[in-house]
């Protein structure tokens, strides 16, 4: 139960880290605009911005969900191993 916990705080500090990125202006530069076009274009959305924080999150939540597959298939070894 612990490790999904973790799995979910993962989420969540990645969810607010992607947030607080996005508020500073970092995806705009990121994304390929210059600091002039950031500001003309306020908030608005382009493909490549998006899909370079999807890949940001994809990857962070790949990691977290096979470090918790690699947890429970070794509490599943040691399990049978006792029985």
């Amino acid at each position: 139960m612990i490790m999904w916990v973790r799995v979910a705080g993962a989420l969540a500090l990645t969810w607010v880290a992607l947030g607080c990125l996005d508020y500073l202006g970092v995806t705009a530069l990121v994304g390929g605009r210059s600091g002039d076009d950031a500001v003309r274009h306020g908030a608005s959305s382009t493909w490549a911005r998006d899909l370079f924080w999807f890949a940001i999150f994809a990857v962070v939540m790949a990691t977290a969900l096979l470090a918790a597959a690699r947890r429970g298939a070794g509490n599943l070894r040691r399990a049978f191993a006792k029985a």
